[in-house]
């Protein structure tokens, strides 16, 4: 679908300047909610703009259910036209929920807008999304509600600061239900916990741009261009490597954005966190999440400091997600547990001698 055809055989002008019925107004959002949840993820950036544009022209006209319907349509796209899923996230509940709940669009900044802004509907849709950093739970937990308290500690994808436990935990005093949902995850972290001997209390990040740089004349050209990779080449990865700088000018990047983008997955925004980190290139990071040479990548993570849950989910966003079974994924997770930061190290410091395996 060219960008003209959107502009001219979809959009009938008449309805968006309000001049037709309301029943027509609700026929063409449900139709064009309806199309661009298939064509999404082959538009370019004029076409995402003319969606955006009707879509929100439209919102103001049709009612409710028809927004909700939209809503549902587009919540889980990872390139919906932001304004569009602000838009619905600050709506009536009906309609915000799906958002609210789903949608990779939505920023910390949105979330916790949305939070101080609506009702306790909006905030425990949030609270059950399947990622949630400290920053946005932190607004959450200070809000005082019970069952936002409750949706909070049965997440065990919410990423709790140390504030918000100790203020869950004094709320849970109080609340029965809220402390049952505690305990649980208190058990659940501690049946996860890998066994690490010393080395799990010593972690520390590992500075991996000297290593890069004995690497780098090692990496063929062709490595560097993914385009004509089978699976890279879908990716945007210019529009993500824009998020990430300003993600990381901001303080947020680290391993609770980084699981945010893996539970949604945002591929090309997980593999530009991690090049930003690690101080390797992009296109070499997006090989190396894209080939299967575990110790390789997971001496990389280990490094990094990753937590087991990041790896987990990691290892269900992108080219692994296709490939490999719950088994499989088991198995790898297991690997990293036993992995320890010296082992990883000790590979890391191969690779100016032997280089990386890219493919």
């Amino acid at each position: 679908m060219q960008a003209a055809n959107v502009k001219t055989e979809l959009v009938d002008w008449k309805v968006l300047s309000g001049q037709s019925d309301s029943g027509k107004s609700d026929e063409l959002m449900r139709h064009v909610a309806s199309l661009f949840s298939l064509t999404a993820s082959h538009c370019d950036d004029e076409q995402l703009a003319t969606y955006d544009t009707v879509m929100q022209r439209l919102a103001d006209l049709v009612c409710e259910d028809t927004r909700s319907f939209a809503a549902q349509k587009i919540c889980h796209l990872e390139n919906a036209p932001h304004n569009i899923i602000r838009r619905f996230a600050f709506d009536a509940i009906k309609v915000a929920d799906p958002v609210l709940r789903n949608s990779p669009v939505l920023t910390d900044d949105d979330l916790i807008e949305v939070t101080e802004a609506n009702s306790e509907d909006h905030m425990v849709s949030i609270s059950t999304r399947k990622s949630i950093s400290s920053v946005v739970t932190d607004v959450l937990v200070r809000s005082g509600r019970e069952t936002v308290m409750i949706k909070l500690a049965a997440n065990c994808g919410a990423d709790l600061s140390e504030d918000s436990q100790r203020l869950l935990e004094q709320a849970a005093d109080n609340d029965r239900f809220l402390a049952r949902e505690l305990a649980n995850r208190i058990s659940d972290n501690q049946r996860s916990a890998p066994v690490l001997s010393k080395q799990a209390s010593a972690r520390k990040h590992v500075d991996l741009s000297g290593v890069w740089a004995c690497i780098e004349p090692m990496v063929d050209e062709h490595f560097y261009n993914l385009s004509r990779h089978s699976y890279l080449a879908r990716y945007r990865f210019d529009s993500s490597l824009t998020k990430i700088d300003k993600l990381h000018m901001q303080g947020f990047l680290g391993n609770g954005v980084l699981r945010q983008f893996a539970c949604n997955d945002q591929f090309a925004d997980l593999v530009c966190g991690i090049a930003k980190m690690t101080g390797f290139p992009h296109q070499i990071i997006a090989r190396m999440m894209a080939c299967l040479e575990w110790d390789q990548v997971l001496s990389l993570f280990r490094l990094q400091s990753f937590s087991d849950e990041l790896v987990r989910d990691v290892l269900e966003c992108g080219p692994w997600m296709l490939c490999l079974s719950a088994n499989q994924c088991s198995a790898v997770l297991k690997r990293y547990r036993q992995l320890s930061t010296d082992e990883a190290l000790k590979i890391a410091n191969s690779w100016p001698k032997t280089g990386l395996i890219l493919d």
